[in-house]
This record gives structure tokens, C-alpha cells and sequence, in this order.
């Protein structure tokens, strides 16, 4: 099943949370546990949500039914320092955390680049895009064909 997000949201209706000056947009795409143990978990309905956080600033993802639900939801943290600050993200199967906290560094987003990132998780993974509106490097350059006139 393929993530999807939605384009036609302007920046202004998306929620900020933080006070930096630097936009991170972040959207919580989907997930899919469906290779998770239910019974071992003490689960028989699951229903499952992800928290991202940046320093005191916390966003939790609607709570959605299912092994492979699809959020596309969409927010921006205000960053201090991209060189520095990290997001970090965990996992929640019917109020229980399910997996690692696990950590993103900003350092290495591109401007307006769409980055993804994927938070591994006990039985398949959620996925994120992450993209610096303002800050990070500057695209890189397009690719140089000239390898092919050794072919």
C-alpha cells in the first residue's frame, strides 16, 4: 500500500509548534505492523498513533484503527539550531509504546526537499517526510551526463 499526502494545503493552515525561526514540515504519512505478534502484546483491536517531539514541543498523530493506518497529517516545528536539534519520534499500539524512541537530525536536509524518513518499529515501520521550508543545504546540482560519453 502507498503512502499519500496532500498537496493542496497552504503553509499558513498548517499547524507550528516551537518558537525558532527555522520551519521544519513534517508529515506523518502511514505505518504498517501488520507482521506484529497482536497476542503477544495483550492486543486484540489495535489502534496506533506516533509522537514526535522537539525539545518541550510535543505532536501526537491522531489515533487510528488497524495494523496499516494512513494519517497524512502535516505540521511544522519551529527549529533553534538545524545543526544541532534532533526530532525525536516513538511509536503507540493501544497506549503502549511499541519500539525505541528513535532520533533525526537536521543537519543534512536539503531546502524544500521532501526527505523521508521511516521510524522502525516491533513488526514493520511509520513513515515521515521531512522538509526544511527554510533552512538546510541548497539543492545539490543536477546530475552531470558526461560519464555517458565513455559508453
Amino acid at each position: 500500500r502507498r503512502c499519500t499526502t496532500h498537496e493542496n494545503r497552504t503553509m499558513a493552515d498548517i499547524k507550528k509548534l516551537g518558537t525558532g525561526p527555522h520551519e521544519l514540515k513534517i508529515e506523518v504519512n502511514c505505518c504498517n505492523i501488520k507482521k506484529l505478534d497482536l497476542k503477544f502484546y495483550g492486543i486484540e483491536k489495535a489502534t496506533c498513533k506516533v509522537v514526535l517531539k522537539y525539545k518541550d514541543h510535543v505532536y501526537e498523530s491522531a489515533e487510528l484503527p488497524g495494523l496499516d493506518p494512513t494519517w497524512e497529517e502535516e505540521f511544522i516545528f519551529c527549529v533553534d539550531d538545524p545543526e544541532n536539534d534532533k526530532i525525536s519520534a516513538v511509536f503507540y499500539i493501544k497506549d503502549q509504546l511499541l519500539g525505541d524512541e528513535q532520533h533525526y537530525a537536521l543537519n543534512k536536509l536539503i531546502q524544500g526537499k521532501a526527505t523521508f524518513k521511516g521510524l522502525v518499529v516491533p513488526g514493520g515501520k511509520a513513515d515521515f517526510m521531512f522538509t526544511a521550508v527554510n533552512f538546510g543545504d541548497d539543492a545539490p546540482p543536477d546530475e552531470d551526463d558526461a560519464f555517458m560519453d565513455f559508453l
